[in-house]
């Protein structure tokens, strides 16, 4: 338990690090803001945050979208959810798009 909270601290962290150094670095998360530890981003860059509630397919298609307009997107869900169908989504809107989803 104690490990799985440093990670999602740390990516929350580092994500809020990387939206500092960079203005196209965007997030978006699967109604799970707190718990992937994305609330300090999504606070300092309301602008720049996208809730997408309890879809990481659709998050998945979108953030393929947001890449192809130059947005740096980074997705945040439980691998639990991640995984599968999901995963359809990121193999071919990113190959499609030709763009790396984080």
């Amino acid at each position: 338990m104690l490990i799985r909270s440093r990670r999602a601290t740390g990516f929350g962290a580092g994500l809020l690090a990387a939206g500092e150094e960079n203005q196209n670095v965007v997030a978006l998360c699967a109604d799970l803001t707190e718990s992937t530890r994305v609330e300090a981003f999504a606070k300092k860059f309301p602008e720049r945050y996208f809730e997408l509630g309890v879809a990481e397919q659709n998050m998945a298609t979108v953030a393929a979208g947001l890449g192809v307009t130059g947005k740096i997107p980074f997705i945040a869900s439980y691998a639990t959810f991640s995984p599968g169908r999901n995963w359809e989504q990121i193999r071919l809107r990113s190959r499609i798009t030709i763009q790396t989803l984080r």
